[in-house]
C-alpha cells in the first residue's frame, strides 16, 4: 500500500493536484479576505475616501467628504441649507447615492449642484418622471442630482457623472417648525439613519429600477427597504465623512440658556439679542442627532405669536398663529391605567436599553395607589409583567422594579403584534387608559403602525417616548399625534429625570379637549391642522392658515376642560405680526400631511385622486413629497457614454449602538464569512498534503 502511495506522491499527476489544490486555496482565500476586488484598494489618487462592504468585503469608494448644516432660526421656524460636498479622486467616473435623514416635519423645497462658479438649479417633478429625466442625464453623460422622499425623515440624493477630479457642492434647502413648550424652543437636526428592522418575507419581481441600494431587500411589508436601510460601516474601520453644523439663533425673545444635551457647543453673541451656535469640535461624525434646547428668560406675561408671509400664486398670505390657552385649574384626576410598552430588541442595546430602563423606572414611581399597571417589553416576540393590570400598590410596584431592571436587548422588533395585544385588551371600567411607548422606533412598516393604531386603539391615550440617539421621529411623533398623547425625546441618559418628569406631568395634567379655533375681522382658508389635538399645560397650540380678506382681527380658542367650557380670544394682528418668508412652504406642508393622512385612510381608487391632489400642490409649492421630487441637470455632456460606477455612501451607526444587536455579529456579510472559514480550511488542508508530500518523498 505504501509503495503505491509514493508511486501517486512521485508521479507529475499527484504534484499537479497538490499544486491545483494550493493554488485553490490561495485564491479562496485572497477571494475571502478581500472580496471582490482582492483585498486591494481600487485606482485612485491622492486624498480619495473608501470602506470595506459588508456585503461584498471589497473596498468602495466614499465619494461624499463632508456635510455642512447651517441653520437659521427666527421665532419659531427654522430655515436650513444643508450642503453635501461630493469628490471623486478614483480613475473612473462615479454615481454617487446616499441615504441620509432630515427632519420628519421640514419642508424641503430646493436643490442646486455647485461645480466651480457654476450653479445648476433645480425643477419639481411627479417623482417617476423626475427619475426619468435623472437616468436620462446619467446616461448622456451629463452632471445631474435627484432628491426623492423614502419617508418623511429620510431622503435619498443620487448625483451623476461626477468624473475622476470633479469636486462637487450638493445644495437642498428646507423650512420646519419648531416645538415650543414650557417657556423652551428645541431644535433639532438629525445626522443618522438608524438601521430599520424589517419585518415581512422577500418580495418577487420588484423591479430594478425602483430598488436601492441598501443592506435589506424589500418584502411584503416593507416594500422600499432597499431604499431605507443604508450600509452602515463598521465602528472600527473610518470612512472619512464628517458633519459641520451652525446655527444663527434670533428667537424673539431674551433667552436665560441655550443648551444641547447631544453635542459640546460653542455660544458667541453677535448683537441685536442674537446668538452664533456651532459645534465644540466644529466637525464631527454624523452619528448621533443634534439636539438644541432654547430657554426663554423669566416673563410673566405670555404673548401670542403670529408670522405672516407672501408668496405662492396671486401674492397670497400665509400666517402661523402659536397661541397658549388659558390655564386651567388642576384638578384631582381620576385613577389611571398606565401600560407600560418597552422595545427590548437588538437595536436597544447598549445606552438605549439603559436610558429606556431608567425612563421606565422613574415612571413607576410616579404611580399612586388608586391607579393600576402593566408593564410588556418586546422584540421578536412579546412578554408581559402581569397578563392583566394589577393595582399600584407598594409590593406590586416594587416587583415591577426588579422586573424592569432585568429588562435585556436583543432579537427583532416586532412592535407591531404587541401593540395590537396591548390596545384591544379589555378596558377596567372607571380609570382611564394610557399607553406609554419606550422605543427607537427603528423599524421600516410605519404605515402598518397607523393603520393598526386607527383599527384598534379606541378610547386610549398613547405616548411615545423615543429613546436613543438617533430613533425614528417621524414614527413617534406621528403615533402620539394618532393617539391623542405627546412625544418625547430622550437624547441623553443625562436628560432622563426632565423629560420623564414633563411626559409624566402632562398624563397628570388637565386635558384641553374638542379645541377649535375660528376667527372674526378677518376671513382665513384651508386652516390646518383640520382637527386640533388634544393640548395639555404649557403646550401653544399652532395653527396654520390662509388669509383671504382683511388682515385685523381676532383668533378664537375654544375648548374643554373635563365639564369647563374654555374660551379665550388672541389678537390677529398684521401690524404687530412678524414676517418670515418660510410661513408659505410650512403652510404648503401642513396641507401635504393633511392629504396623505387622507390618502392612509382611503381605498385604492380614492389614494389615487388624492395622489393627484398632492402631486398638483407640491409642484405648485416646489415641495418634495413621497409623490415628488426635485431634479437638476447641466446639459453640457462631460462622460460621453455616460458609464459610470455607482458608490453609494455608508452610514455611521448610531451612537450607543452595537454591531451585534442588530445584525448578531460584527459588519460582515454572510457570503464574506463563509469564504473565509472556507478559504481557511482549504488553506491548512492544501499545506498539509504538500508537507506531507515532501515527507513521503524524503522517506522513499
Amino acid at each position: 500500500m505504501r509503495r503505491v502511495r509514493n508511486r501517486f506522491l512521485d508521479s507529475s499527476f499527484g504534484v499537479r493536484v497538490v499544486v491545483a489544490l494550493i493554488a485553490l486555496c490561495t485564491f479562496l482565500t485572497g477571494l475571502a479576505l478581500g472580496g471582490q476586488n482582492g483585498g486591494r484598494l481600487p485606482d485612485s489618487g491622492e486624498g480619495c475616501l473608501y470602506y470595506k462592504s459588508p456585503v461584498s468585503g471589497g473596498y468602495e469608494i466614499v465619494p461624499l467628504l463632508h456635510t455642512d448644516a447651517a441653520l437659521d432660526v427666527r421665532g419659531l421656524v427654522a430655515s436650513a441649507t444643508v450642503t453635501q460636498q461630493y469628490a471623486n479622486s478614483s480613475s473612473t467616473p462615479v454615481e454617487a447615492i446616499y441615504v441620509f435623514p432630515l427632519p420628519h416635519d421640514a419642508a424641503v423645497y430646493d436643490l442646486e449642484i455647485h461645480i466651480g462658479n457654476r450653479v445648476i438649479r433645480s425643477v419639481i417633478h411627479e417623482r417617476e418622471q423626475a427619475k426619468r429625466v435623472y437616468e436620462q442625464a446619467k446616461s448622456e453623460g451629463k452632471h445631474a442630482a435627484l432628491l426623492e422622499q423614502e419617508r418623511p425623515n429620510i431622503f435619498t440624493a443620487s448625483v451623476a457623472n461626477i468624473m475622476p477630479g470633479d469636486q462637487i457642492a450638493v445644495k437642498l434647502r428646507y423650512v420646519q417648525p419648531l416645538k415650543w413648550e414650557d417657556g423652551k424652543i428645541r431644535l433639532e437636526f438629525p445626522m443618522v439613519v438608524g438601521p430599520r428592522y424589517v419585518p415581512g418575507i422577500e418580495a418577487i419581481g420588484h423591479q430594478a429600477a425602483g430598488l436601492g441600494t441598501g443592506w435589506a431587500p424589500d418584502t411584503n411589508r416593507v416594500p422600499d427597504a432597499s431604499r431605507i436601510t443604508p450600509a452602515v460601516r463598521n465602528p472600527g474601520a473610518r470612512s472619512g465623512h464628517d458633519i459641520s453644523v451652525s446655527v444663527d439663533l434670533d428667537p424673539g425673545f431674551e433667552t436665560a440658556a441655550v443648551k444641547s444635551f447631544s453635542h459640546e457647543i460653542e455660544i458667541a453673541g453677535v448683537g441685536g439679542g442674537r446668538q452664533h451656535v456651532q459645534l465644540a469640535e466644529r466637525t464631527t461624525l454624523p452619528n448621533r442627532d443634534f439636539v438644541l434646547e432654547i430657554e426663554r428668560a423669566a416673563s410673566s406675561e405670555i404673548r401670542p405669536a403670529l408670522f405672516l408671509s407672501k408668496g405662492g400664486d396671486g401674492g397670497e398670505t400665509h400666517f402661523l398663529l402659536s397661541a397658549f390657552p388659558p390655564s386651567v385649574q388642576a384638578a384631582e384626576r381620576m385613577p389611571v391605567e398606565m401600560l407600560y410598552m418597552i422595545d427590548v430588541s437588538g437595536s436597544m442595546q447598549g445606552t438605549s436599553i439603559e436610558q429606556a430602563r431608567a425612563a421606565l423606572l422613574q415612571a413607576l414611581n410616579r404611580l399612586r395607589p388608586t391607579d393600576r399597571f402593566g408593564i410588556l417589553q418586546f422584540s421578536s416576540g412579546f412578554s408581559e409583567f402581569s397578563a392583566t393590570p394589577v393595582p399600584a400598590n407598594a409590593q406590586n410596584v416594587e416587583i415591577a422594579r426588579q422586573y424592569v431592571k432585568r429588562l435585556q436587548a436583543g432579537g427583532g422588533t416586532e412592535m407591531l403584534p404587541a401593540l395590537i395585544h396591548l390596545m384591544t385588551k379589555p378596558t377596567t371600567p372607571g380609570y382611564l387608559r394610557h399607553i406609554v411607548l419606550l422605543t427607537d422606533g427603528d423599524l421600516g412598516n410605519e404605515e402598518e403602525i397607523f393603520a393598526a393604531m386607527r383599527q384598534y386603539l379606541g378610547g386610549a391615550r398613547l405616548y411615545t417616548v423615543a429613546i436613543g440617539s438617533a430613533p425614528n421621529l417621524f414614527l413617534a411623533t406621528k403615533m402620539a399625534r394618532f393617539g391623542r398623547g405627546s412625544f418625547t425625546h430622550i437624547a441623553d441618559i443625562n436628560e432622563i429625570e426632565i423629560q420623564m418628569t414633563k411626559m409624566l406631568a402632562k398624563i397628570e395634567s388637565p386635558v384641553l379637549t374638542d379645541l377649535s379655533v375660528s376667527f372674526e375681522g378677518v376671513e382665513v382658508e384651508d386652516v390646518f391642522p383640520q382637527r386640533v389635538p388634544d393640548l395639555f399645560s404649557g403646550q401653544p397650540v399652532q395653527v396654520y392658515g390662509r388669509i383671504t380678506k382683511g388682515r385685523h382681527g381676532v383668533a378664537h380658542l375654544t375648548g374643554r376642560a373635563g365639564d369647563e367650557v374654555i374660551d379665550q380670544t388672541v389678537p390677529f394682528d398684521s401690524g404687530t405680526a412678524t414676517f418670515h418668508a418660510g410661513i408659505t412652504t410650512l403652510w404648503a406642508r401642513q396641507k401635504v400631511e393633511e392629504l396623505m393622512d387622507q390618502w392612509r385612510q382611503a381605498d385604492e381608487v380614492g389614494q389615487q385622486d388624492i395622489r393627484g391632489d398632492v402631486i398638483a400642490h407640491a409642484i405648485r409649492y416646489r415641495l418634495v413629497t413621497k409623490f415628488t421630487s426635485l431634479v437638476a441637470v447641466e446639459e453640457k455632456i462631460v462622460n460621453p457614454g455616460g458609464q459610470s460606477n455607482t458608490a453609494a455612501v455608508p452610514g455611521e451607526l448610531p451612537a450607543g449602538w452595537q454591531m451585534e444587536g442588530i445584525w448578531g455579529a460584527p459588519a460582515t456579510g454572510t457570503s464574506d464569512a463563509f469564504f473565509r472559514m472556507l478559504g481557511a480550511a482549504l488553506l491548512v488542508i492544501g499545506l498539509t498534503l504538500f508537507v506531507a508530500m515532501r515527507k513521503f518523498r524524503a522517506a522513499s
